[in-house]
């Protein structure tokens, strides 16, 4: 399964960056994938695309800027998922002032920035705290400045074996 991960600009884009050479500055991996249980994961968080509908007096008129990527927003949290030393890293990157980091779901790679407020949201699960463990559910809300790498996944099939003769 592929890893969320977050990490420095200062290498090329990549889907793996745990292993990537040179390795990133800095490198962020979520302990947990939030796709299972009661995990969300949402890559179109709001909806995109600049517009107007302005009503006159004999109709509209009706204005499309189109869609950039800074109008991309995503958006995903996890209940238990995290420890005490991704957590500070996490808010170690969150916190950085003009902070621009790529993020890969390990299929897709955005360069992104956290959302000011509420970017980074965390909870420690008390529960666990009385049981001397530090577990955190946490809300993430980022800003796509770039998509970059569309993902694409490789079946194993070629187009001849689906196509056949």
């Amino acid at each position: 399964m592929a890893d969320f991960a977050f990490y420095s600009t200062d290498i090329d884009p990549t889907t793996d960056p745990a292993n990537a050479d040179p390795a990133p500055e800095t490198l962020v991996v979520l302990d947990q994938v939030p796709i299972l249980g009661d995990a969300h994961y949402d890559l179109m968080a709001v909806e995109t695309g600049r517009g107007s509908v302005i009503p006159t007096l004999g109709g509209v008129v009706i204005q499309d800027f189109g869609v950039v990527d800074g109008d991309q927003r995503i958006s995903f949290s996890d209940s238990d998922a995290l420890g005490a030393e991704t957590v500070a890293d996490l808010r170690t990157i969150h916190e950085t002032v003009d902070g621009e980091y790529f993020f890969t779901d390990g299929y897709d790679i955005w360069r992104v920035r956290f959302a000011r407020p509420g970017g980074f949201r965390y909870r420690r699960n008390l529960f666990w705290a009385a049981h001397g463990k530090a577990i955190y559910s946490y809300e993430i809300n980022l800003i796509v400045t770039a998509s970059l790498l569309p993902g694409v996944a490789d079946c194993g099939l070629s187009l001849e074996a689906v196509a056949g003769d």
